[in-house]
């Protein structure tokens, strides 16, 4: 499923239109810390996490993934949204908490979801 449709699904608000929000998710990794993201993060991975900081779009450009979901109404800061666009990453922000977050995506039923 592509990241914007994705978006649409799980009623999480896209912070950059474009990038990779054409790309392909095929899976969903839910971790709270930046090993386990780094670990399982593919390139048809959406990464979703409460972490908010800049070092995730570092893992994102480096294991290529097409997007990442920050969990609990995370307000990206300038830097990540920045750093975020230049690497062509998706950025969605999706008000539920990490558990929550993940039904959502199950429910939606397009991707397989993961979690630490």
């Amino acid at each position: 499923m592509r990241v914007e449709d994705l978006a649409l699904r799980i009623d999480a608000r896209l912070h950059l239109s474009a990038g990779s929000t054409g790309s392909e998710v095929g899976q969903a990794y839910a971790a709270d810390t930046m090993s386990e993201l780094i670990a399982h993060a593919a390139p048809d991975t959406l990464l979703v996490t409460s972490l908010n900081n800049t070092q995730l779009v570092r893992v994102a450009e480096l294991m290529d993934v097409p997007g990442i979901c920050l969990v609990g109404g995370a307000n990206p800061g300038p830097d990540l949204l920045s750093l975020a666009e230049a690497a062509g990453t998706a950025i969605l922000v999706c008000q539920d908490d990490l558990e929550q977050t993940c039904r959502r995506l199950e429910s939606a039923g397009c991707v397989k979801v993961t979690r630490a």
